[in-house]
């Protein structure tokens, strides 16, 4: 078996690489839905923004179940207490996911304007739900969550939904939505050939880039500097130049997020990184080059999660009740056991779906116009 402590790290790294898998693929589905009544100014411009998404919805959708099954089988603890604290959002959520399918599988059954307008709205509605509720949720765990386990392992949770929206959740639900947005629309431009579409898409991916440049620079001075967070006392080992936790003393305090940045200074180059990319994603859009507009748009949504990743470090929930509770990588893993033998079905079925995930976006990538909606009316959504 390998060592607990590096399987501890692995399963961090893995949760993290699913997390960005559901955000790079159902991230588009959702930014489409978005952007379904801000550019598509009609029936049939509604239904090449569609079919665009069609074929791959529900496979995307995979990586959020998969994600939550990694979540309950590595970090059992954590996903109780975050069922269980955030229950109303994590309900909202699954009812909006719910409108997703009506809206897809049910358009193309009646030939009725208003049906189909229903249809585009639960579409709509179940796409801008779900990244506001994952960015509230986010602020929240940035923040602390009121929560402590007694002696009996129970968890206790001090619900107050009210007390979930704020500023800075504010900010960071913003800056989830304006993230799909861009990728959405670095994606759009690669499949449809139509003027109208083609010039609002270069619009929108203009004003998402900058308005997303400002938001990432908020949301990482509002963490970093004016947000109370959580931090570890370790020590270094001079000789090996690895870090030890030295005791349970946990610190809340203003700053405190830096301490990873503050300790290993080249981390600074991804929060660079997320700020340099939207600029990127724009140029090439600009310059026409939309293979790379898509992967400079991918590769924004890596950064953001891995700044999350060290900012949080080693933190998964922490407690703003009882600090030394807080639930982090070292105390809220699953066993030896579990974390191997999740480990070894990992490395035979991830590299499957990867290449399953490419070959379906390969084999059905064709472009989309009116004329091709037109001609095969009924063979589309």
């Amino acid at each position: 078996m390998l060592n607990y402590e590096f399987l501890c790290l692995i399963w961090s790294i893995i949760i993290g690489v699913l997390i960005t898998g559901f955000l790079i693929t159902d991230g588009l589905d959702m930014g489409v839905g978005i952007l379904l009544f801000i550019i598509g100014k009609n029936n049939i411009e509604r239904r090449i923004m569609i079919n665009t998404i069609a074929p791959h919805w529900d496979g995307n959708q995979v990586w959020l179940i998969t994600t939550g099954g990694a979540l309950f089988a590595a970090w059992p603890i954590v996903y109780a207490t975050i069922f269980s604290h955030f229950y109303i959002m994590m309900i909202l959520l699954l009812l909006s996911l719910f409108l997703r399918p009506v809206g897809f599988e049910y358009r193309s059954k009646i030939k009725n304007k208003i049906w189909q307008k229903i249809c585009d709205l639960c579409i709509s509605i179940g796409s801008i739900i779900p990244p506001a509720i994952l960015g509230l949720i986010l602020s929240n765990i940035l923040e602390g969550i009121p929560f402590y386990i007694d002696k009996y392992h129970h968890i206790y949770s001090q619900k107050h939904f009210l007390k979930s929206f704020n500023l800075s959740s504010f900010i960071i639900s913003f800056t989830t939505i304006i993230l799909i947005i861009n990728h959405a629309a670095s994606y759009l431009q690669i499949r449809i050939k139509d003027s109208n579409l083609n010039n609002r898409l270069q619009k929108v991916l203009k004003l998402s880039s900058i308005l997303l440049v400002i938001f990432v620079l908020l949301s990482f001075i509002n963490i970093l500097f004016f947000m109370k967070g959580y931090k570890i006392n370790y020590f270094i080992n001079k000789k090996t130049n690895i870090s030890y936790v030295k005791d349970y003393n946990i610190f809340h305090q203003r700053k405190a997020w830096m301490s990873n940045f503050q300790n290993y200074k080249y981390l600074y180059l991804i929060p660079l990184l997320s700020i340099i990319l939207p600029f990127l994603t724009l140029l090439s859009s600009i310059y026409k080059k939309l293979l790379l507009t898509l992967i400079c748009s991918s590769f924004t949504i890596i950064s953001i999660i891995l700044n999350i990743g060290i900012i949080m470090f080693p933190f998964i929930l922490p407690s703003n009740i009882k600090y030394y509770q807080s639930l982090t990588i070292w105390n809220a893993t699953s066993s030896q056991l579990t974390l191997n033998i999740m480990l070894y079905i990992v490395i035979v079925f991830m590299p499957i779906v990867l290449f399953y995930t490419f070959w379906c976006y390969k084999k059905m990538f064709f472009y989309l116009n009116k004329k091709k909606i037109k001609k095969k009316s009924d063979f589309y959504y």
